[in-house]
């Protein structure tokens, strides 16, 4: 119970110096994903001309992915700097650097579950989802984060070995992003293409969880494989990088 206590203080924290001088502070954050949300969604819907009755499918096809994703893409970029951004903290405590890396985690969920309430609310009317489902994908989110986080163990620890990748980050998350079916269907020879990127076959789970009405594109057994790599460099960074990560804090 104390870590926890000790966790959310250092999210608070985290918080602060990230949103120090700003003008909205933390809203900026909200605000933002909901700008992209909205800026792909009027893009998309107006250049995907579907006719009458797939435009509502179409439209909550798109939310959900985008809901998947922005938040996703933060946890990413923000989970991989985190211990560099928090080195001096890390030289003076002895909290240990795991509990570091819940930070982005934590922080993760709170914009998540931020930013779904707009976009539940318009799935709610297009009767694209019900209760049971828009809780669910909740739940369905957090354990991708927890998914995520696997790797994170091993990016946030060669962050502060490489002394900063995130650039480097920042451009692989991009690829991810056009790599799963967001913004489009998954046919033909993009649907192979889809299937090699270790997010699509979440976000198909969570599309399957939360649209009512939709169907499976993807065999979900081809998740293990991911699963056990990402899990194999959990490992790695647990084992092999702590004490040299230490030195290089």
């Amino acid at each position: 119970m104390e870590k926890i206590f000790i966790l959310w203080a250092l999210v608070r924290r985290d918080y602060a110096l990230q949103y120090a001088g700003s003008f909205l502070g933390i809203s900026w954050m909200f605000l933002q994903n909901l700008v992209l949300i909205s800026m792909y969604s009027v893009v998309f819907l107006v250049l995907n001309l579907k006719t009458p009755n797939t435009q509502d499918d179409f439209t909550a096809y798109l939310l959900t992915g985008l809901l998947f994703w922005i938040p996703l893409q933060e946890f990413l970029v923000r989970g991989t700097g985190i211990l560099t951004d928090n080195r001096s903290l890390l030289k003076r405590s002895s909290l240990g650097i795991d509990l570091f890396i819940w930070i982005p985690f934590v922080q993760y969920v709170i914009h998540l579950s931020v930013t779904s309430l707009p976009v539940y609310i318009l799935l709610f009317y297009y009767g694209k989802v019900t209760v049971l489902g828009a809780f669910g994908g909740w739940v369905c989110l957090v354990f991708v984060g927890f998914y995520l986080l696997l790797l994170l163990h091993y990016l946030s620890r060669l962050n502060v070995l490489l002394k900063d990748i995130s650039p480097l980050i920042r451009l692989v998350s991009q690829i991810l992003f056009w790599g799963i079916p967001v913004l489009y269907y998954p046919k033909g020879f993009l649907h192979h293409i889809n299937a090699l990127n270790p997010l699509t076959i979440p976000l198909d789970i969570f599309r399957t969880v939360v649209l009512v009405g939709y169907s499976p594109q993807f065999d979900w057994f081809g998740i293990f494989p991911f699963i056990f790599s990402f899990f194999l460099v959990y490992l790695l960074a647990k084992r092999k990088f702590h004490s040299i990560v230490l030195d290089h804090l």
